[in-house]
């Protein structure tokens, strides 16, 4: 080898032994990355090779395009030593940018103490203040900011995760995705190639603490309206990476096949998270989409409503097919759907629907400068209407139906879940008010009268991104009780279904389908 080869592939061990003594990465996040790298590059220097037909040996080749390629990691690794680096903020810039947080939320929520007093909250303010050490890691300020706003128990107030970006998928997340059943935890799909648990298994302790005492730390990181909401997103992975500080976790789990009581310590890894990500991605489409089940059944994948490009085409030729085909049954699946856009429920309403309908009764709005700044209040009320601390109430009128020759005409169902949120959770009230169908799941993380029409905003010393609402909507038949839309027939899956990869939901429509024909 030439002595710049030699180079590289010292720089490269020196690298790896930093990362691994220093405990920056794992030694398999370590070759997870060469393999990202090296792998493609293998396939494509091999392609290049055959297109281009060097005239120079073949191995020489391949020799000078690995020692490139062995570069690029390099670069690649030192940029992941740069983002995995803490950074800190001082104790006076965490506590102007808290103080900044509050008043922002008084001036722009419309009921921001409505379950906790301001003079309760103000001692919770001054307990975290109080405890702040000189200074603080950016995921620690993280932490306390989430502490503060879940208290308000508003599903849209919440701080985001920009100040850890795209890092966070460099970071220990929770290997495992599990899901809450009556007060316990049990693990339902693996998210690591090496450190496995059964599925179906039934985590009892991590970290040395009770799952119940698991939970209830875990509420205190997250915003939600309702119980079935706080549920749906303290068992995400990510969620459990920030409340553990991304570090490693020992587990005491009852093993499903065995019954016994067994421990592992385990930690998340780059593969983990890239695992989860590209799962999320395939089990929950962010694009409608439409498949005929049985020839008599049609279903609608509606998880999610961000689709505006394509929403109206798709209704429009799924409806088209539906009347050619002569379906008189349609499944519609709104579970995990977060919301976004209304105006894609709004539509499918249109096709479903055979009386007009509304999607909010009212809606009272607050005006604060900060809104008024974005333009939003103009648009909505006029200038005329831009007084600070003023609460507007709009009663809808009734949405009348257009003329729809591919209205459907035959029975629907929906299906619910406790990750139906927002938006998701507005066209479930809607359906539950003025549809003809039948609700079958679980109660929807979202509540029936509820906060919306978000407005963000960043925190001037730290760019902390915060999250919250400035109106209070109130949903077709709503009650305001902080209940979601109850289904008509509660199903939901048990740990066997998990086991044995069943929909219970799905299959319970079918056959209730099927018994009423």
């Amino acid at each position: 080898m030439k002595n710049k080869h030699w180079i590289i592939v010292v720089i490269n061990l020196l690298l790896i032994g930093f990362l691994t003594i220093s405990e920056r990465l794992q030694i398999k996040d370590v070759v997870f990355i060469y393999l990202l790298v090296l792998i493609p590059s293998a396939i494509l220097m091999n392609i290049e090779y055959l297109i281009v037909r060097k005239k120079i040996d073949y191995s020489k080749f391949i020799i000078n395009k690995l020692f490139f390629n062995l570069t690029l990691v390099i670069i690649l690794l030192g940029f992941v030593i740069y983002l995995i680096q803490p950074k800190y903020i001082s104790k006076d810039t965490a506590v102007n940018d808290l103080k900044f947080m509050i008043t922002s939320l008084e001036n722009i929520h419309p009921d921001i103490y409505h379950v906790i007093s301001k003079d309760s909250f103000a001692k919770e303010m001054n307990n975290e203040i109080e405890d702040l050490p000189d200074k603080i890691s950016e995921l620690e300020f993280f932490k306390i900011c989430a502490r503060l706003t879940s208290q308000f128990r508003s599903g849209h107030t919440k701080p985001m995760e920009n100040l850890m970006g795209f890092k966070i998928i460099l970071y220990k997340a929770f290997p495992y995705q599990t899901k809450i059943i009556d007060n316990k935890l049990f693990v339902t799909e693996n998210l690591s190639l090496f450190e496995r648990i059964p599925i179906g298994s039934e985590i009892i302790e991590i970290n040395g603490k009770s799952i119940s005492k698991v939970t209830d730390e875990w509420r205190r990181l997250v915003s939600y309206e309702n119980n079935a909401f706080r549920n749906y997103q303290i068992t995400k992975p990510t969620k459990i990476g920030i409340w553990n500080n991304f570090e490693s976790y020992r587990i005491k789990y009852i093993d499903y096949k065995s019954k016994k009581v067994k421990e592992k310590s385990v930690s998340g890894s780059i593969y983990s998270n890239f695992y989860s990500f590209f799962k999320a991605k395939h089990n929950k489409p962010t694009k409608l989409f439409y498949r005929e089940l049985t020839p008599n059944i049609g279903y609608i994948g509606f998880f999610d409503c961000h689709d505006l490009e394509n929403y109206k085409q798709f209704y429009k030729s799924t409806f088209n097919e539906l009347k050619n085909n002569e379906i008189d049954h349609l499944i519609i699946d709104i579970r995990q759907n977060g919301g976004g856009h209304s105006v894609i429920g709004l539509e499918l309403m249109q096709y479903i629907f055979n009386r007009p309908f509304n999607d909010r009764d009212s809606s009272t709005r607050k005006i604060s400068n900060e809104l008024i700044a974005t333009g939003k209040v103009d648009k909505k009320f006029g200038a005329d209407k831009r007084i600070p601390g003023t609460l507007i109430t709009t009663v809808f009128e009734p949405i009348q139906l257009i003329d729809n020759p591919l209205r459907f005409s035959g029975k629907t169902y929906l299906l619910t879940d406790n990750g139906t949120f927002s938006a998701g959770q507005g066209f479930a009230s809607t359906y539950k008010c003025y549809g003809n169908g039948t609700i079958i799941g679980e109660e929807t993380g979202g509540v029936t009268v509820n906060f919306g029409d978000v407005h963000l905003y960043n925190l001037p010393n730290t760019g902390q991104k915060i999250m919250t609402s400035w109106e209070k909507a109130y949903s077709p038949c709503g009650v305001d009780n902080n209940r979601g839309v109850l289904p008509d027939y509660y199903v939901t899956n048990s740990i066997q279904d998990y086991v044995e990869k069943k929909d219970r939901v799905l299959e319970f429509t079918l056959n209730l389908i099927n018994s009423e024909r």
